[in-house]
């Protein structure tokens, strides 16, 4: 009661308070530093990032790039490199996900040498509350170059969500060449870059409805840091072999 509530829009919020003060038997307050508060701030950021996906998708049903038809090309290898991820399944701990559904998969890759020691990191949220459901880090070895890395989350990403029983899927990423390419915006030059781009397609059309979405990098962090996480430990996590 020091401080008068003034503003229109917080004297609701501060209704609703009060009423939930008389509710314990006991009630203090006390002011912390914000260095005090860390995770509070965390949490709260999280609640931002998870309303930003719902809007991006939202605004991504009304835009979405359409897939382009399948090239007629029988000399690219059907084996992807550095490993195909076909035989993994997504962590058995992953909830029950709804068919009817859209969802967001978040992918990022990298390098440590461009070629050197890559990994990648995939991310799948709901796309109502912006909720992370599944997540994994796969290490792809010493060899491969920062856009095979950014392929390869892609590529796992979409066999890990379809075994999910995902059927409508957003794919967000930073990389502007990777989703510009699976858009048909910009052509596959690269030799080495062209089974993963034949991976990637033949897997987006397995999905009921399939869209991509650039977003910038800032808002890719989770995925960034899971790819990270597997250079760092050379290591994978998420899903199992079977």
């Amino acid at each position: 009661g020091t401080n008068k509530v003034k503003a229109p829009s917080l004297k609701e919020s501060y209704k609703k308070a009060m009423l939930l003060v008389g509710e314990f038997d006991s009630f203090r307050i006390r002011h912390v530093e914000k260095s005090l508060n860390k995770r509070a701030v965390e949490i709260a950021k999280k609640a931002l990032d998870s309303m930003q996906i719902t809007s991006e998708v939202k605004s991504d049903t009304d835009s979405d790039a359409t897939i382009p038809p399948p090239e007629n090309n029988e000399n690219e290898i059907e084996h992807v490199s550095p490993s195909s991820s076909s035989d993994r399944d997504a962590s058995p701990d992953a909830a029950s996900l709804s068919p009817e559904k859209t969802y967001v998969l978040r992918f990022d890759g990298g390098s440590r040498g461009n070629p050197g020691t890559a990994g990648a990191g995939m991310v799948l949220y709901d796309s109502e509350d912006g909720s992370e459901l599944w997540s994994a880090c796969q290490y792809l070895g010493d060899k491969n170059t920062n856009n095979e890395a950014e392929y390869m989350g892609l590529i796992t990403g979409l066999e890990c969500a379809r075994s999910l029983g995902v059927e409508n899927i957003v794919v967000q990423g930073d990389s502007q060449l990777i989703l510009r390419q699976i858009e048909g915006r910009y052509q596959v030059k690269s030799p080495s870059l062209k089974p993963f781009y034949k991976k990637a397609m033949t897997l987006s059309r397995e999905f009921a409805s399939f869209q991509t979405s650039h977003i910038e990098r800032a808002r890719n962090a989770r995925a960034d840091e899971l790819a990270n996480e597997a250079m760092d430990t050379k290591s994978s996590k998420g899903f199992h072999f079977s």
